[in-house]
């Protein structure tokens, strides 16, 4: 909704076994599949194709594929740990980081929007004699958020959006995410 909204041609990128189907009713976008390996270099490609093909908005469901997926860069990194850096993993990221960091490149240098999902490690707290999950961090690199204009966490019961990082000064208090919020950030753009 919110690609819809901001307007222009819009580029899906699915590594949830394309679950970008069960959105086709909101918008018209065009869907790229992308299976393990989930290497950073795929992600790339991916980005690069969308933008060949004239698109305005990629949306990358989800991000979190290129770091704890299969063949995403901590199982990279195991591997090279395993292979080439004698089980030491502190060792490997010398060769992880600039693959993950090319990744992190591609979006920030994109001549596309971008919009990114994480998965979020969640924990359940008890509130007035209820229970319910709570999004506690992303499952991405730390720091990946402060590479993003706007991060909008979603609450799982509510679906309300509460804001964690905002340079636009957009979002104040929870809302729903609806096509008015690509309209606000393409206004603010």
């Amino acid at each position: 909704l919110i690609a819809k909204g901001m307007g222009g041609s819009i580029a899906m990128i699915d590594t949830e076994r394309e679950s970008a189907s069960l959105y086709c009713d909101l918008c018209e976008f065009n869907t790229l599949n992308l299976d393990p390996p989930y290497r950073p270099e795929r992600f790339i490609e991916a980005i690069k194709l969308a933008e060949s093909e004239g698109h305005d908005i990629i949306i990358i469901d989800s991000a979190t594929h290129e770091w704890s997926g299969s063949g995403g860069c901590t199982e990279l990194n195991q591997m090279l740990a395993d292979t080439q850096f004698k089980g030491n993993t502190w060792a490997a990221w010398s060769q992880t980081t600039p693959r993950h960091r090319a990744f992190i490149d591609a979006i920030l240098h994109s001549k596309c929007h971008v919009i990114a999902t994480f998965r979020s490690k969640t924990e359940t707290v008890q509130e007035n004699g209820r229970v319910r999950k709570v999004g506690m961090k992303d499952e991405a690199r730390d720091g990946t958020e402060y590479e993003f204009t706007t991060v909008l966490n979603i609450e799982h019961t509510t679906h309300l959006a509460t804001v964690s990082k905002d340079r636009t000064g957009l979002f104040k208090d929870p809302e729903l995410i609806t096509e008015d919020t690509g309209r606000k950030l393409r206004e603010w753009l």
